[in-house]
């Protein structure tokens, strides 16, 4: 696997994988299974579509915990 120097001026988003364009956020973000999300990238100059997968770590808050259901009278 290829290691390469980050180009980014922040800690969040990610470059291209074609045209190395520096992208800020996620078109659609959905959670995978029960640790990781994926996002959905769509590159505005290029049109490059890609995903990419982030893992949780265990102890992490996910959507249940956040949105616990509640009864409905």
């Amino acid at each position: 696997m290829a290691t390469m120097v980050s180009k980014r001026r922040s800690t969040f988003g990610v470059n291209c994988v074609q045209c190395d364009n520096e992208l800020i956020a996620p078109e659609k973000s959905e959670f995978w299974n029960e640790r990781d999300i994926r996002n959905l990238w769509r590159c505005p100059k290029c049109a490059c579509c890609f995903a990419t997968i982030v893992e949780t770590e265990p102890d992490v808050m996910m959507r249940d915990d956040v949105f616990q259901s509640l009864p409905v009278a």
